[in-house]
């Protein structure tokens, strides 16, 4: 069924596929990439983001982080990815697709701390304040002063194994004003990780407990004095998904 779907978007693609794959000419562990469909997907996404005042950033692990997929991606409105740890920052990097935010499922190894900050991005998730320190000199080297999201958490959050960690949400204004006071860096905003996920039993994407928590934890933020922050919330995003996520607060 899925092929059947895939032949009626681009047939002549498809059986060339399998003509090649067939041939023996495709090796073990390829695949391929209808590169028409991935820019016109990203466009979707981006007009999407972009109604609803939302910044959207490439994942491009899935792809391998291939040099072509980041250019479609590129092409259909993306401009910038998030990079899950070095190997990937580098990648697309090399790519010609800028790193808009690195740190944020993968901590950057503090050996590499200098080359993360030579990407020069958007935003550098830490989830405690020793990483916060390495970004902060590692950005001064550079005559810049890195804006920090801060990973932060609270009892009932779900998290993939190995993934757990962060500031405790209920200490986050206290954690704000301590990343301001590192030089080279500033508190820039909050994330988590993941916000949705796909309910088998409802077959729809819900909100994770941990959604709440960022919008939680910006009201506090606000209350505070700190308002405009970035919210970050990633997980089994799409155009569908991208209304509700705005409606939460995220940007």
């Amino acid at each position: 069924m899925f092929l059947d779907a895939l032949r009626r978007r681009n047939p002549v693609l498809i059986e060339q596929a399998i003509a090649l794959h067939q041939a023996g000419k495709l090796p073990a562990n390829a695949y391929v990439i209808d590169l028409d469909a991935v820019e016109d997907n990203a466009r979707v996404i981006a007009d999407a983001a972009k109604r609803l005042s939302l910044t959207a950033f490439a994942m491009t692990k899935q792809m391998g982080r291939n040099g072509s997929f980041c250019a479609a991606v590129r092409r259909g409105g993306i401009g910038k990815a998030v990079a899950v740890d070095m190997a990937c920052a580098r990648a697309v990097h090399r790519a010609g697709l800028p790193v808009g935010h690195i740190g944020h499922l993968s901590q950057v190894p503090r050996r590499e701390a200098d080359m993360a900050a030579s990407f020069e991005p958007d935003y550098w998730t830490v989830f405690n304040l020793e990483k916060a320190n390495e970004a902060g000199a590692a950005a001064r080297k550079r005559n810049r002063r890195q804006p920090l999201l801060a990973r932060i958490r609270a009892q009932g959050d779900q998290f993939y194994r190995g993934h757990e960690g962060g500031f405790p949400a209920s200490e986050m204004a206290a954690v704000a004003d301590a990343l301001d006071r590192i030089d080279g860096a500033r508190f820039a905003g909050i994330t988590t990780f993941p916000a949705l996920l796909f309910d088998p039993v409802s077959r729809k994407v819900r909100p994770t407990p941990n959604l709440q928590t960022l919008r939680k934890t910006a009201e506090a933020l606000a209350r505070s004095g700190r308002r405009n922050i970035e919210i970050n919330a990633p997980g089994t995003t799409s155009s569908s998904t991208l209304a509700s996520l705005a409606e939460a607060g995220a940007t």
